[in-house]
């Protein structure tokens, strides 16, 4: 990617490879007239802004659009759900958009499937809000205050922004801190639901490893993959010997349609003998140390239906 910071605004490329070779986002300088989008425009936007030999050519797509900075007071009223650009709308600095709204499909697409089956109360749905709306909320702080640094004319932030970012910010990120910092922000990958009330964290394995309400990593390599499959996955931590067929019996009954059991042994995100469950969207519902699972199956019990022969 490569960003010009000028005093009127930014100018940015994307490398796409297809249908284009670069997508191009420009701002108008404050006293731009507003015409329309014409390869003449760009090119002069291109050549006031950068001062280098960049020649445009061959347009696929040209469009005008105006921004703005918008959130939904409530994300479910009875039956009806917003999600995507419907509860928040934004400016596209750092591409959280797309992001923002799949995971706002994803969250509330598997509790509705769940929910319609009667295998969940209602009350799920209310978490859909109450998981959601502080990033969608978070996102847009975070795109009004990166659109204004683009934008402002104040002297001291327009100095910021055309002599101080363009040398500080590749020293920055070359250091793998800022570096991971910015990667999981924009990527969406530091998102978490620890907060959320369908999130119960019982007795914790140490101080190490993904806590509940945490996206599941993928360490150790394939842990993601082994449980991409529909529906639950029950994750043991520790010898396989420690978990009797009848203590899973027992806490999954009537939900074995729906838990996948997984034996992890010594491949496992916990240092220590644990157990976690795994949402249909990839994050930990229940994360506890030791074998007991007492408080596994009042979490079950609290948040998913059993199914029981008619």
């Amino acid at each position: 990617m490569h960003t010009y910071m000028t005093g009127a605004g930014m100018l940015l490329f994307f490398p796409l490879g297809s249908p284009a070779t670069w997508r191009m986002l420009a701002m108008r300088s404050p006293g731009a007239p507003a015409a329309g989008v014409g390869l003449r425009l760009l090119q002069g936007i291109v050549d006031e802004y950068t001062g280098d030999r960049l020649v445009l050519r061959d347009p696929v797509w040209m469009t005008d659009f105006r921004l703005h900075n918008r959130g939904a007071a409530h994300y479910r009223s009875g039956p009806f759900f917003l999600a995507g650009d419907a509860a928040h709308i934004h400016s596209p600095a750092g591409a959280q958009g797309m992001n923002t709204g799949i995971q706002d499909a994803l969250n509330l697409g598997w509790k509705l499937a769940l929910v319609c089956r009667d295998r969940a109360p209602d009350e799920l749905l209310d978490t859909y809000e109450a998981e959601r709306a502080p990033v969608g909320r978070s996102v847009l702080r975070f795109t009004d205050r990166a659109f204004t640094i683009g934008t402002s004319n104040n002297p001291v932030i327009r100095f910021a922004r055309t002599r101080l970012a363009p040398r500080l910010a590749p020293l920055a990120l070359r250091a793998s801190g800022p570096r991971g910092l910015v990667f999981r922000t924009v990527s969406e990958l530091g998102i978490h639901y620890r907060r959320s009330p369908a999130t119960t964290a019982g007795r914790r394995p140490g101080r190490n490893g993904p806590r509940a309400g945490d996206r599941l990593p993928d360490l150790p390599r394939g842990l993601q993959a082994r449980t991409a499959g529909p529906g639950w996955h029950l994750l043991l931590s520790g010898p396989p010997a420690l978990w009797t067929d009848e203590q899973l019996v027992s806490v999954l009954s009537g939900r074995h349609d729906l838990v996948s059991v997984h034996r992890l042994g010594k491949e496992s995100p916990w240092p220590t003998v644990a157990h976690g469950l795994v949402r249909p969207d990839g994050y930990l519902a229940y994360v506890a140390r030791g074998t007991h699972l007492e408080g596994l199956h009042a979490h079950l019990d609290r948040w998913l239906h059993a199914q029981h022969p008619s």
